[in-house]
């Protein structure tokens, strides 16, 4: 029975699947900033009108004709949106136990609002994540634009760092602590040229409610777009009283014919105050193919090395993906992930194939 139910998942995992709005590629293939299909400027969360009605008809194979791309809009100054994502999943652990798990599980839902008072170029945004398990507020802010489209930020919301992927999971997300579980409370400023984008940025560095201690995070990203290609780097420095945390990042984009590439390399250096230093490498590197409108194969390669010092150590993780969007509001997703550790981590070799069902709006 369990063959057989790996025989599926396969199968389905190499010929059916689905796009994730939250998707960087698609505004890279595009050649869109994040915050054209979002209401927050560094990408995710609620989708602007544009990015609505991407969503509702240019994305999916049909336009779904008993709803309009925004669904979610009560009236000009009120709009509300969510995303609901339920996965069938299968792993396999190649340690001495050899253990296997197969289950049904809510991977995420959240329910997003915006309230716009657009005459004052004033937004306050909420993004509250609702299953699984006990409700979370992921961000709240409060956004003022400045006639030149520059804005500034204030309250609990995400570190604007490198490429902003879906996959939490993923090495270059886990191993710089900067993902869709670690929102922050902190202030930004974005300065929104044609071509360009900077963020600086300034938070507590611990993804609490309040401080520790007397030190905070500071950060710059910039990014720079070209007529098929985008560049960007990040810079951190989190100091606290008993470590100091520094982040260097190069990322970018390249486009051609029906293919879109991603990379993104980390170097993150931590001082330790008892002298134990530690570097750590992490990248990523993945290819999309859009086959046609609603069709999408996407190849993922992953390295992390979680310190420099040790010879042999590194991880490394290889994912396909087919990302397929029969209709309006609803994703279909599938894919099968290798990961390969050192023998000493027998437990971090592990086989994984799951299907997605997403919802939005």
């Amino acid at each position: 029975m369990q063959q057989i139910f790996k025989l599926v998942l396969l199968v389905i995992a190499l010929s059916v699947n689905i796009q994730v709005m939250a998707e960087p590629y698609i505004a890279y293939k595009n050649n869109l900033k994040c915050g054209t299909c979002h209401v927050n400027p560094n990408g995710g969360g609620l989708r602007t009108s544009f990015g609505n009605l991407y969503g509702h008809a240019m994305l999916p194979v049909e336009p779904l004709k008993l709803t309009s791309a925004d669904v979610g809009k009560i009236n000009d100054y009120l709009q509300l949106g969510g995303n609901f994502r339920s996965n069938l999943e299968y792993s396999k652990d190649e340690n001495k136990v050899n253990s296997e798990n197969a289950s049904f599980r809510i991977d995420s839902a959240q329910l997003y609002l915006a309230l716009n008072a657009k005459e004052l170029g004033v937004t306050f945004y909420l993004d509250q994540q609702i299953a699984p398990g006990a409700a979370v507020n992921r961000e709240a802010f409060a956004m003022y634009k400045f006639s030149n489209n520059h804005y500034i930020k204030m309250g609990k919301m995400y570190t604007p760092f490198d490429i902003r992927l879906e996959d939490d999971s993923a090495y270059v997300r886990q191993a710089t602590g900067f993902n869709f579980d670690s929102s922050d409370n902190s202030i930004e400023l974005g300065l929104d040229y044609t071509q360009s984008t900077v963020n600086l940025f300034i938070s507590n560095g611990t993804s609490s409610v309040s401080n520790d201690d007397n030190k905070f995070l500071y950060g710059v990203r910039g990014e720079h777009q070209f007529a098929n290609a985008r560049v960007g780097s990040t810079l951190v420095l989190n100091d606290s009283d008993s470590s100091q945390q520094k982040i260097v990042n190069v990322y970018g984009a390249y486009t051609f014919a029906d293919f879109t590439l991603l990379a993104e390399w980390d170097w993150i250096l931590t001082k330790q105050s008892n002298g134990q230093d530690r570097t750590q490498l992490v990248g990523l590197f993945e290819v999309n193919y859009q086959w046609r409108q609603g069709l999408n194969f996407k190849l993922t390669s992953e390295y992390y090395d979680p310190n420099k010092d040790i010879d042999e150590n590194q991880e490394t993780r290889f994912s396909f993906v087919t990302e397929y969007t029969p209709i309006s509001h609803l994703q279909l997703r599938a894919g099968i992930r290798v990961a390969e550790s050192i023998p000493q981590f027998e437990q971090r070799n592990n086989d994984k194939l799951f299907l997605q069902t997403h919802f939005y709006f």
